[in-house]
């Protein structure tokens, strides 16, 4: 069932009441402008009116606990995906929820919840023209209007994404799933091979290059020789994430940028 609304403060919200009254797993909620959207981190995300796509699906994936964070890469997937095939632009992931085009922010995704009910956050800019779009210095923001020079069909992307997202969570509950998860998840992976710097939770930044996700869902990053740090960089500590002897660090949380 879809539940549409004109505005809502955030379609998160409303699916999570729903998912708290009991709401069965493919829910969903649109709204068509939102007045609190917010992203990962308590970031605010840019929500006008009548041009992009704002939806949470309600989810009950049947998962053990260390598996919950692959339903984020899970729905990363098929939010590329429906991008791909409703528009055909090579869209990539970025880990861990956002959809780029060309190294431009075109969508992301924010997961909210406790088992067994998890709410799926997805933000599209479609028609967004380019003086709508909020100003980010990283990974700058952009929609598939500007994108594919033409409008696109917000109910058809509704549609297909929806779809995927049933599917990609389903294939995750499989014995194999999480394989299959990680393996489209790194296919799809628009850093990997690159330089990165990694902000992380405590302050600090890891450089290296990106490998994609391992088995947990964590970031992949192995050293690799960095530029000067700018002003104002925090050398990386050592400890807090996992890290595989003679491999690559695992890192579990952190902000991703590229360095040049």
């Amino acid at each position: 069932m879809i539940h549409r609304f004109a505005v809502l403060p955030s379609t998160n919200d409303e699916a999570l009441r729903l998912a708290a009254a009991g709401a069965p797993a493919g829910t969903a909620v649109v709204a068509d402008a939102q007045t609190a959207g917010r992203g990962r981190a308590g970031h605010a995300w840019a929500s006008p009116p009548g041009v992009a796509l704002y939806l949470s699906i309600v989810l009950r994936p049947r998962l053990p606990l260390e598996r919950l964070p692959l339903a984020t890469l899970a729905c990363g997937i098929a939010v590329a995906e429906a991008v791909r095939a409703e528009t055909g632009l090579p869209a990539g992931l970025k880990w861990p929820n956002d959809v780029l085009v060309r190294d431009r922010k075109c969508a992301g995704l924010l997961c909210e919840g406790a088992p067994p009910a998890v709410v799926a956050g997805i933000g599209v800019n479609v028609n967004t023209p380019a003086e709508a779009l909020p100003v980010r210095p990283i990974f700058p923001a952009t929609s598939l209007l500007l994108e594919t020079g033409a409008p696109q069909d917000r109910e058809a992307l509704l549609a297909a994404i929806l779809d995927g997202v049933a599917r990609w969570i389903a294939r995750l509950e499989a014995p194999d799933g999480p394989d299959a998860v990680i393996a489209r998840f790194n296919a799809l992976d628009a850093l990997r091979g690159r330089a990165v710097a990694v902000d992380l939770p405590d302050g600090t930044v890891a450089r290296g290059t990106a490998h994609g996700c391992a088995p947990s869902g964590a970031l992949l990053l192995s050293p690799s020789p960095a530029p000067p740090f700018a002003p104002g960089d925090v050398p990386s500590a050592p400890g807090g994430d996992a890290a595989t002897p003679g491999g690559p660090r695992e890192i579990l949380a952190g902000s991703v940028s590229l360095v040049p």
